[in-house]
């Protein structure tokens, strides 16, 4: 600030920050102003051209450099990777080595699987160190590792194989039930060692080579025995099957020793759950197949004569389930069901239940007459011939009658068995019936259904009910005798309704046989007589005239009923003189009844001449009565 009364001074602020005091100009400082500024206006170009030149240089020398720079990166860059590359071909080198070592030793093929195991692990390793590596000497080196490890693998491989066809040899030889024997424990080691080793290193060999070898050597050995099985000659006696004569048993025998002998060496061998299911599976999955081809196989035979080889199948099923339950006991795990594999044969044997009864009806009906003599009829000797096999197979029958019910699935119900059946009930399926009490229900219904078909053949042959009750009486007989002499029928029948069933036919049928006989004995009932009062002292009552021709008449009656009875029997021809003898026993009823009218009436109160009424006296009936035996 200036203060006043003052001059201001100009003054110039210098280039370089300075203050210069600025002179009042004069003409000579301006011209010598002017004349410093070009020379400093000179000064200045020259420098610009110098730093022009000298940066022109600088961009020469740099120029210059660069290139050697670059080529000295270049050569440490080259050196770095020369040194790395023969770093890189040492490792190979050192691999190489490993497969060296490791190729003539896999190749000659001897090593134990241990020391395969071993080779493997170390070419594994090699394989794995070389991972990742640019060099193509070192993917060259790792495909003959990879390939030196097949070879190995193969090796336990054949050696896996030739080891179990040693146990297993498919031979032409004829076989034998113990055609599957152990492995000896020796084998079982090597074998599982082997089966360790693939688990590691190929988990497609233990498993399939197993089954494949094993279960064509189990085939091979049961071809033999399924066949006969198969073609089994069936042996009858007395046209019916005989348990246990087949070639099945052995078969059965054979299969149930093959799968329990089989699941015990695999689970020696192999240790994985899966391993041990799918070795099994796979080893018996052909077997089953023969099996199922060979029971229905024997079921098409069975049905071609179902009512006498019914038995067979009965005598199959249960042989099946025997060996189904000892399966069971003896092994973990089945693979198959023995039982599922009978099916169709189980509806077989049901069906035979029917077409036994229908058989029946069918003979009895078309027989052109039942025989004059009251012989047994063959159908007779025939049902016999079925219940005493059929008590033979008591445990099967109750299991393939159970599910039916009883008796409505396997009765045939005639239209007339409701009027004379010996049959109760409506035959509803009963799950209640158990073991022997419903197979005493289907004995009791084929003998019901021969009995009822032999009575409608007799009513529609006599006309007199007395030889229907014969042609009954005698089959019966035979029936009777026939489950006396057999304490398993007996069993059966006791077990259920059978007895009082057969009671109740042999009643009906002397019922039938004895309506003559009780027409005589009605003779000898009592009749009330009145007596009057005598007049003497101490006299009687007297008969009266009526009471004595009634007396009179019972006697006359009676006389001419037996003697025509008595002569009647005297002409039957009984083939079966057990059928004389019983049935003689059974009209012996009219003895008691006529002796004891006979003591009422001999003193002869109702007549004077009893000669002419009194025929026989009590020694005199009962010699004729003995005579008929």
């Amino acid at each position: 600030m200036s203060r006043p009364g003052m001059i201001r001074t100009p003054t110039n602020t210098l280039p370089n920050g300075t203050s210069s005091v600025s002179l009042p100009a004069t003409p000579a400082s301006t011209a010598a102003l002017e004349q410093a500024l070009k020379k400093a206006d000179i000064l200045a170009q020259h420098i610009a051209g110098s730093l022009a030149r000298l940066g022109g240089a600088s961009t020469t020398i740099e120029n210059a450099i660069k290139p050697i720079s670059g080529s000295t990166q270049t050569y440490t860059n080259i050196s770095k990777n020369v040194e790395a590359t023969v770093s890189e071909l040492e490792v190979v080198r050192s691999y190489q080595a490993v497969f060296e070592e490791e190729d003539p030793r896999i190749r000659r093929g001897n090593l134990e699987v241990v020391e395969y195991s071993q080779s493997i692990s170390r070419l594994k390793a090699a394989i794995k160190s070389l991972e990742g590596s640019p060099l193509k000497s070192s993917q060259q080196v790792t495909l003959r590792m990879n390939q030196l490890i097949n070879t190995a693998v193969s090796n336990v491989r054949d050696r896996y194989r030739k080891a179990l066809i040693g146990v297993s040899p498919l031979s032409d030889g004829e076989n034998n039930v113990e055609f599957v024997p152990e492995i000896p424990e020796a084998m079982i080691k090597e074998l599982s060692i082997m089966v360790d080793f693939f688990m590691v290193t190929d988990a497609s060999a233990g498993v399939p080579i197993y089954a494949d070898i094993r279960g064509k050597y189990i085939m091979h050995n049961l071809s033999v025995l399924s066949e006969m099985a198969i073609k089994t000659e069936i042996k009858r006696v007395n046209g019916f099957y005989r348990k246990g004569t087949s070639s099945f048993k052995l078969y059965m025998d054979a299969l149930l020793r093959a799968m329990v002998t089989e699941e015990k060496m695999v689970r020696k061998i192999f240790k994985a759950k899966v391993d041990i299911q799918g070795a099994l599976t796979a080893t018996l999955k052909d077997l089953e197949k023969s099996f199922q081809a060979a029971v229905q196989a024997i079921n098409i035979v069975i049905r071609k004569n179902l009512i006498t080889d019914c038995f067979y199948a009965f005598d199959v099923i249960e042989q099946i389930h025997a060996a189904s339950g000892e399966l069971l006991l003896a092994t973990e795990n089945p693979v198959f069901n023995l039982e599922s594999c009978s099916k169709e044969l189980r509806k077989t044997a049901q069906d035979s239940f029917h077409e036994i009864l229908r058989h029946i009806e069918a003979v009895v009906s078309g027989l052109p007459g039942l025989p004059i003599d009251f012989a047994i009829l063959d159908i007779t000797k025939q049902v016999m011939g079925w219940v005493t096999r059929l008590a033979d197979y008591d445990t099967t029958l109750a299991s393939l009658l159970i599910p039916l019910g009883a008796p409505a699935a396997w009765s045939l119900r005639l239209s007339y068995q409701s009027t004379f059946s010996t049959a109760t009930g409506s035959g509803t399926p009963n799950s209640s019936y158990m073991g022997t009490e419903i197979l005493s229900l289907f004995i009791s219904e084929i003998f019901d259904d021969l009995l009822v078909n032999i009575e409608a053949k007799a009513r529609a042959q006599y006309k007199k009910v007395t030889r229907v009750g014969l042609q009954i009486i005698a089959n019966l007989l035979y029936v009777e005798r026939a489950v006396r002499s057999s304490p398993e029928i007996s069993a059966v029948l006791t077990s259920g309704t059978g007895i009082d069933r057969l009671d109740k036919i042999r009643k009906r049928g002397l019922n039938m046989f004895l309506d003559g006989w009780k027409v005589c004995a009605s003779y000898l009932m009592d009749v009330t007589i009145v007596r009057s009062a005598s007049t003497a002292s101490g006299g009687k009552g007297i008969m009266s005239s009526k009471d004595r021709e009634v007396i009179k008449e019972k006697f006359r009656n009676f006389n001419t009923a037996f003697e025509e009875l008595v002569a009647k029997f005297k002409e039957y021809n009984f083939a079966d003189t057990e059928l004389r003898a019983y049935l003689a026993k059974e009209v012996a009823f009219v003895s008691p009844l006529y002796q004891r009218f006979y003591e009422k009436h001999k003193s002869g109160e109702f007549s004077k001449h009893t000669e002419k009424y009194i025929k026989y006296n009590k020694l005199q009936l009962d010699q004729l009565l003995a005579a008929l035996t």
